[in-house]
């Protein structure tokens, strides 16, 4: 029990000042980044003018996700490394598929509920994808301890 309060306090020791960073400027560089680096596959759509509006808000997944990346204690530093940069490839990508969906749904949809009904799936499986991806980089190492959880909760199952 120690062992997960220790790895709470170290994520949130990591998370908040990443927070912080994110909400001072950090959102503001990645979304000015993130619309240079997409416009060419929105223009490829037929939508070259798009207005992206509260759809950045929902791309702070990098920040849990470093934090995750960071907390482990038996990952190691290459498979970090490469995880976290190959992870943030993976985020940019599911960011931009995002895009696209939120895009098509209020075409189709305009500013309704019924766009909102299209996404929704969409940002659920967005706000997730951090942590799911997190587990299966880090799947190697977190394996004896979900092994460990699953046998003090159901029981052993060799017997």
């Amino acid at each position: 029990m120690n062992r997960l309060l220790l790895l709470l306090v170290k994520f949130v020791a990591i998370t908040a000042p990443l927070t912080w960073l994110w909400l001072e400027g950090g959102r503001q560089l990645y979304h000015e980044v993130f619309v240079e680096l997409t416009q060419p596959m929105l223009n490829w759509f037929g939508w070259p003018n798009s207005r992206l509006g509260s759809v950045p808000q929902r791309f702070i997944s990098y920040v849990p996700f470093l934090a995750l990346m960071l907390i482990p204690p038996r990952i190691t530093p290459a498979r970090r490394f490469w995880g976290t940069l190959i992870g943030f490839g993976i985020l940019f990508l599911s960011h931009a598929g995002f895009v696209l969906a939120s895009i098509a749904a209020y075409t189709r949809y305009g500013e309704t509920p019924d766009a909102i009904r299209a996404v929704f799936g969409v940002m659920l499986l967005l706000d997730s994808f951090p942590f799911i991806l997190w587990a299966i980089i880090c799947w190697s190492s977190l394996r004896g301890a979900v092994e460990s959880a699953s046998a003090r909760i159901f029981g052993d199952s060799s017997e």
